[in-house]
């Protein structure tokens, strides 16, 4: 698979499984090779002009919702910003012991997927993965 630029929006309490995702995508058996181009540290004045060029740059956007995206402002920023670059965008549940939370401006009935390689895989290809792949739906 030809690596793929990405944008990652999360809620910075999940900085660090971000990059767990980018560091396993560096992995030799790894099915996917992902180029970050998140935004790297946290928001300060002008960061959604920037995050906006980034986002037009990118293959696809990635959402991790945690336990507290839904009260991420600029998770849900971002997510608006890909929407209106009409980026293909997939969502990530980064919690596995609660429940997943999508940031304001989710449509609902969004699918929400389980990290695993084949579904990442998938869904950077744009394909669509197995029902079972899916976490739980925005609400």
């Amino acid at each position: 698979m030809a690596r793929k630029r990405v944008y990652v929006a999360f809620d910075f309490d999940d900085v660090e499984v971000k990059n767990e995702l980018i560091r396993q995508s560096k992995l030799p058996e790894c099915p996917f090779d992902l180029e970050d181009c998140s935004i790297q540290k946290p928001i300060d004045k002008g960061w959604a002009a920037e995050a906006e060029r980034r986002i037009k740059g990118c293959d696809c956007v990635i959402v991790l919702c945690g336990k507290q995206t839904h009260q991420a402002g600029g998770a849900s920023t971002e997510l608006q910003l890909a929407t209106r670059a009409q980026k293909r965008r997939f969502f990530l549940a980064a919690t596995r012991h609660d429940i997943p939370t999508p940031p304001d401006h989710t449509p609902k009935g969004t699918p929400i997927y389980t990290w695993r390689w084949a579904t990442v895989s998938t869904l950077i290809e744009g394909g669509t993965p197995p029902p079972n792949a899916v976490v739980r739906y925005a609400p």
